[in-house]
């Protein structure tokens, strides 16, 4: 009677055994879906951000050209902030970079932003003129040598801007018919930061 009432008790706890390690394979296979699947939101997040930052926020580019010297070295990498129009509109004396519809559309073109929508921009004797009054406190010193199409005054419309380049003596600006003035929606944003390379690297 014993043994019998022995072995029954060695089959329960052998069943109760069996019972607890499978539960605890089922716990630890639960737990371990949870981990990747949060280790898989948190890849998918991470993905997200990037490709925000990268479509939305910043984007870099390479300098092409000398029409920006001293300010940007042909070569120079800079970093443009792609949302910070969609808060407010460019300012006089912002860096921009921008695509036009038309023409070369394999690089961007980096200028400055000079005259702003509802102004008259003119050039004459080397200066620029804003609605008659000249134009000081330029981020370059040359005097102008080519007045181009601001000769007589140009009167920008709703969402035109004025461009030059800082090396105005050598640069395809809004001067010039092949450019002319920049429309908004073709701007890409606010050049803000030079990144490469590390010598000159800091805040524009």
């Amino acid at each position: 009677m014993r043994r019998k009432s022995g072995r029954r008790a060695y089959l329960r706890a052998n069943r109760n055994r069996l019972r607890h390690t499978r539960e605890k394979k089922e716990i630890n296979k639960r737990e371990l879906i949870r981990s990747l699947g949060r280790f898989a939101i948190s890849i998918l997040i991470v993905m997200i951000i990037g490709y925000s930052i990268v479509e939305f926020g910043v984007q870099t580019l390479r300098i092409v050209g000398q029409s920006m010297e001293p300010t940007l070295q042909n070569g120079d990498v800079v970093l443009v902030n792609k949302i910070g129009y969609v808060f407010g509109e460019p300012q006089r004396f912002d860096i921009i970079a921008f695509k036009q519809r038309e023409g070369d559309n394999s690089y961007y073109n980096v200028k400055r932003v000079i005259g702003l929508p509802g102004e008259t921009v003119t050039i004459q004797d080397g200066y620029i003129f804003i609605d008659g009054v000249v134009l000081t406190e330029l981020p370059f010193e040359e005097k102008i040598a080519t007045e181009g199409l601001a000769m007589e005054g140009i009167t920008l419309e709703k969402g035109e801007y004025f461009v030059l380049g800082d090396n105005v003596n050598n640069s395809e600006d809004s001067r010039f018919a092949n450019m002319g003035n920049i429309l908004e929606n073709e701007i890409l944003g606010k050049v803000v930061y030079r990144w490469l390379p590390k010598t000159t690297r800091g805040k524009l």
